[in-house]
């Protein structure tokens, strides 16, 4: 409400004319200020003119009596839905969105959770490793499947029992604890951001709790017999030189097809390459060639250039998906006649558990074989992940003739 007072004149004097002072609201959600004369020397006229100068200024910053007046009428039916109990999440975003609108905020944004999805995937695409985005796709994936039609309604009507029961369907579909709690993580991380993007009160899955892991499946190694028959059954050389190296080297599926020929050092006998999964940390492993690897890459020589492809087939080829390398490695193993999942006796030799085999375990069979070896568990450790440096180590001669002398201990296999 205006009010009107007789300011000092610089001469000190009190002025003969009155001054209105009001304030309206400003664009960043404040208030100002103003201060006008009215042109008047008796309180009453000055006072009407003050009134008239702050409507005018309350009209031409959207917050007129009228305004004011739209804005109080939403709030009273607002009440009145409640009073009856018939307010709703629906009714109140309606109420909210009307009301930003009379007071010149611009329309509610309201995203289904189909929309925040994409919009936040979006966002991942652009900021986040391309192994990372594949997981984040998939898990985004299966959850609107979950939702079905209700994908398309407003994002907070998903509730943590949603979560809850979407999480426990992960588990029911055959996927381990682990994976469940990989995905309830994300799923966090999305309604996160919804939160801090003002497009949801709060998160549906901070409450929801990670179950318990212990029932994740364990890797069951190859034996020689049947690396020997992997390897008989690859449909190329690539795959065959990829086996050897996940058997004889413990490498990854994937480090093992984005190496390049700079990677292998022949007159040296070491292969050196920094592991995906380890890639901000910088660490880069060398690791002796066993003789398997040196008579492969004999009988295969790379191509002269060091940026080259080293498995130019595969290269390109993504790890995951129906075609991915994973599944053409299953591929392999059923050509091979390998079962992919085994039973065995725990170590206490009673209960019985299922152990799976993936071209992880490969891996599993390089670290068997060491063991088995004698090899000491040190020198295990160091050829899986040895170092911290912040860009790469390179041993000394006599620390990579004790990692060669272990490589070595592991018997080669026939093949054809």
């Amino acid at each position: 409400m205006a009010t009107v007072h007789r300011m000092k004149e610089p001469s000190g004097k009190l002025s003969s004319k009155y001054y209105a002072f009001f304030r309206v609201p400003t664009s960043d959600g404040g208030f100002k200020q103003v201060k006008k004369t009215t042109g008047h020397t008796t309180k009453k006229e000055a006072l009407a003119v003050a009134n008239q100068l702050e409507r005018e200024a309350l009209a031409e910053a959207g917050a007129s009596d009228k305004h004011a007046e739209a804005i109080l009428s939403k709030v009273r039916e607002a009440g009145e839905l409640a009073l009856k109990g018939r307010l709703n999440p629906a009714h109140a975003r309606r109420l909210i969105g009307e009301i930003m609108e009379v007071s010149g905020q611009g329309s509610l944004k309201e995203r289904s959770c189909r929309e925040w999805f994409s919009e936040w995937m979006k966002d991942k695409e652009a900021t986040t490793k391309i192994a990372t985005v594949r997981f984040y796709r998939s898990t985004t994936k299966d959850f609107l499947n979950f939702l079905g039609e209700r994908a398309d309604n407003h994002l907070e009507t998903v509730t943590s029992a949603d979560i809850r029961a979407f999480r426990d369907s992960v588990i029911a579909n055959g996927r381990t604890g682990k994976t469940a709690n990989h995905k309830l993580k994300c799923l966090r991380s999305i309604f996160g951001d919804a939160v801090k993007a003002s497009a949801l009160l709060q998160n549906p899955a901070s409450s929801v709790k990670q179950v318990n892991e212990d029932d994740s499946t364990s890797r069951e190694p190859f034996t020689p017999a049947e690396i020997q028959q992997l390897l008989e059954s690859s449909p190329n050389v690539d795959w065959r030189g990829v086996i050897l190296l996940g058997a004889f080297a413990g490498l990854r599926l994937t480090d093992c097809a984005k190496l390049k020929v700079g990677n292998i050092d022949l007159e040296r006998q070491v292969l050196r390459f920094m592991p995906r999964k380890s890639d901000r940390k910088k660490k880069v492993l060398e690791i002796p060639l066993h003789s398997e690897l040196v008579a492969y890459f004999t009988e295969n020589p790379p191509a002269p250039f060091a940026a080259n492809p080293l498995f130019p087939t595969l290269a390109k080829v993504s790890t995951s998906g129906r075609n991915g390398l994973s599944s053409r490695f299953k591929d392999i193993m059923n050509a091979a006649e390998i079962e992919r999942h085994v039973t065995r006796r725990t170590k206490d030799g009673a209960a019985r558990e299922t152990a799976s085999r993936s071209f992880h375990s490969l891996r599993h069979s390089f670290t068997s074989m060491l063991a088995k070896a004698n090899v000491s568990e040190e020198v295990r450790q160091k050829m899986t992940g040895h170092t911290e440096s912040a860009t790469h180590q390179i041993y000394t001669h006599l620390e990579l003739e004790t990692l060669r002398e272990g490589v070595e201990r592991i018997p080669g296999v026939s093949v054809g």
